[in-house]
């Protein structure tokens, strides 16, 4: 069994704009009251990642999608009446504005295999590592949803294992880009009129079966050499990929048990790759309420889950099992479903620990609406800080996704009153190493 760690890595989940794992966000009166904070201006993203530099985060998590859900009642009208993360920025400008107003703070968002060629994915997270001094991250993801293949011009999608399957010779080709340039080819010699060595900068030639490239890529070695690597897979194949790749696994379990299993099984599977499992930090989601006292704690939750329908998590939840589930009783057991086109291991996840109960579909559609599953933890500054650590000694984990309910302040509660706690019982960093995003993650 792998070591556990008396530390606890922290990353802040964010969908810009408006809605990211709840689909109650836009609706709080809390959430972004406009000026300087209106959900469509830069200042708001530059606040939230200034407060999680300030509490030491390791890095902000910006998700994305490629279109507007359009598998519930085969219409993308739901998700742009529930707001399910219906309005999405392209995340490679957003971080461009964070990165600006950041000097330690990692910085990963997410590009799928579909979005562009190898070579121009490469080209973008060799420029955000240059430019960010060695802070970029890719949540690399092997596309799922019909709408993201018909808005890039593709007509068939790819079934589960050809979508890893090409991830995986996807993120190959990458690699072999940002190792073309050799880390000393850069020479500036103005007397030999020699600005790079010609000799260290090499051609990849790369003839796959999905993809082809001639390189070498016209950035020279970034300060990390490559972006960290972040994941989600919860599938059998997705375990795999991210087993052979990730440096960052996110992953939903909605109770310990679930934690526990994955992280056991993907620590083990990282052996078996002759990978040191100590090298990627496996984080879970959880959904933090904090308040003074358990009471006012509470009225904050009650309040957030007044505002959740079950039809906002459907039109998620259709989205990511590619199926209509417009017309399904919603008492129906959840197990009564076919097996799913798109993310299979959130369906697994949320049926096999559902702690015995028998799950139906709407009980996974509020907590899709909720949080998408993520646990909501609710309580104090120190009862907040008590479950983390006791669930961390529990599964044997690295650390958490932090999701909020409104902004900014789910953040500025969180950092201004559990941080704190956690620093005092010397659970998260009080400073960063001052290195990249790699070195930070791997500093403890």
């Amino acid at each position: 069994m792998n070591k556990i760690h008396n530390k606890i890595h922290l990353v802040q989940y964010l969908m810009p704009p408006v809605t990211h794992h709840s689909t109650a966000t836009w609706k709080h009166p809390r959430n972004m009251m406009g000026g300087q904070f209106r959900f469509d201006r830069p200042e708001i993203w530059q606040h939230v990642v200034r407060l999680c530099e300030q509490a030491k985060y390791d890095a902000v998590f910006l998700a994305d999608v490629e279109g507007l859900y359009s598998d519930w009642g085969a219409s993308p009208a739901g998700a742009v009446q529930y707001g399910s993360q219906s309005i999405c920025f392209e995340p490679t400008i957003v971080l461009t504005w964070m990165a600006a107003a950041t000097s330690q703070l990692g910085l990963v968002m997410t590009l799928t295999t579909n979005s562009y060629p190898p070579y121009v994915a490469a080209r973008k997270f060799a420029t955000l590592d240059h430019l960010s001094a060695g802070r970029a991250g890719w949540n690399l993801v092997a596309a799922f949803h019909q709408a993201a293949f018909q808005n890039l011009g593709q007509t068939h999608v790819l079934d589960h294992a050809e979508r890893y399957e090409r991830a995986d010779e996807y993120l190959d080709l990458c690699y072999r880009l940002w190792d073309s340039w050799e880390e000393d080819a850069v020479v500036m010699d103005s007397a030999g009129d020699t600005f790079a060595d010609p000799t260290k900068v090499h051609e990849v030639n790369f003839e796959g079966k999905w993809f082809q490239c001639r390189g070498p890529l016209n950035i020279h070695r970034s300060p990390q050499g490559k972006p960290v690597i972040a994941q989600a897979g919860q599938s059998e194949q997705g375990r795999a990929f991210a087993a052979k790749h990730a440096e960052i696994i996110f992953s939903i379990q909605p109770y310990r048990d679930g934690m526990q299993e994955y992280y056991a099984d993907v620590k083990a599977r990282m052996q078996k790759c002759d990978r040191d499992p100590d090298t990627c930090k496996i984080l879970f989601g959880m959904q933090p309420i904090v308040g003074e006292t358990p009471d006012s704690a509470r009225a904050k939750a009650d309040f957030h889950n007044a505002l959740l329908t079950p039809e906002g998590g459907l039109v998620q939840l259709s989205a990511v099992l590619g199926q209509d589930l417009s017309q399904l009783n919603l008492d129906d057991p959840l197990a009564n479903l076919p097996p799913a086109p798109g993310i299979q291991g959130l369906l697994d996840a949320y049926t096999h620990s559902s702690q015995g109960k028998t799950a139906t579909i709407r009980d996974m559609a509020l907590d899709m609406s909720r949080g998408v599953s993520v646990p909501q933890v609710v309580g104090t500054p120190e009862q907040i800080a008590d479950w983390m650590q006791e669930t961390m000694q529990i599964v044997g984990g690295d650390g958490f996704i932090l999701s909020p309910v409104y902004l900014p302040g789910s953040i500025e509660e969180f950092a201004s009153m559990v941080v704190p706690v956690l620093q005092r019982r010397r659970l998260v960093r009080t400073e960063y190493t001052n290195g990249t995003l790699r070195d930070n993650l791997l500093a403890f």
